[in-house]
């Protein structure tokens, strides 16, 4: 299995963790910018010069890609996307506001079918352009659920798109009561779509500041059930979080 990693804050301590990673692996780094992002991406080669390494845009104001987000940013970074200049894995972060950014969903309500549209033409055009698409989603709990999380445009079809998607199966923040009817959607959605990949966690915190972490015990649990499942690639939030115990049990999944 390949096991890869998201890193929200790319500082110098979290970047240091990559000489850990001695197995074939992706490190997404979060950046406000691809100029910042290919900053940064300098850093961590020096670090550990073997690991890839993708672009995770965090938008200016409003964080994460949802047709809620604020227009300008949305044009903004298709903008720098399309002009890119090579080509570059990126994550489309797909996350509704929460939180502080709750207010969008009132200032930008009638911009919501607009920037849905923008983000289909991004989906759309991203191949055109050397940009691969892995797309961060939630977990649907059910069909509702995954219906609608379609309608509120954060969740693409693979098959029209042709892009990754990355169900975000955190285990440590899914409640109990419905863990098992989004294991069960999972492997429903595994079955659709075999290119389907999981984000696993959380081994450290990140906006929110308050995600609970996951045992090493259930790291190894969310992992085996993987490989049961015949998954082939986990993304683990986050890179800094990663310490001695984690990589034991992660070790026992690589290639």
């Amino acid at each position: 299995m390949r096991i890869n990693f998201f890193e929200e804050y790319p500082t110098a301590e979290n970047l240091l963790k990559a000489k850990m990673v001695d197995f074939p692996s992706t490190i997404f780094l979060a950046a406000h910018s691809l100029q910042e992002f290919k900053e940064v991406r300098e850093k961590l080669k020096a670090v550990n010069p073997l690991v890839e390494v993708a672009y995770w845009p965090i938008l200016p104001k409003t964080y994460w890609l949802s047709p809620f987000m604020d227009t300008v940013d949305l044009v903004h970074f298709i903008d720098e996307m399309k002009n890119a200049g090579e080509s570059i894995t990126v994550l489309a972060d797909l996350e509704l506001p929460l939180a502080k950014l709750a207010y969008l969903y009132v200032k930008n309500c009638f911009a919501f079918s607009e920037n849905k549209k923008l983000l289909q033409s991004f989906f759309a055009n991203a191949p055109e352009w050397g940009i691969k698409i892995i797309a961060a989603e939630y977990p649907p709990p059910s069909d509702f659920w995954a219906k609608l999380f379609r309608k509120l445009g954060v969740s693409y079809d693979v098959n029209e798109y042709h892009h990754t998607s990355c169900v975000m199966y955190y285990t440590s923040m899914i409640p109990q009561a419905i863990l098992p009817r989004t294991r069960e959607m999972i492997q429903k959605l595994q079955k659709e779509n075999g290119a389907l990949e999981l984000g696993l966690g959380t081994i450290a915190t990140g906006m929110l500041e308050n995600e609970p972490l996951l045992p090493a015990e259930e790291l190894d649990r969310d992992l085996a059930f993987m490989k049961e499942n015949n998954f082939t690639t986990a993304t683990i939030f986050r890179l800094g979080g990663l310490t001695e115990e984690y990589y034991r049990v992660i070790r026992k999944y690589t290639n």
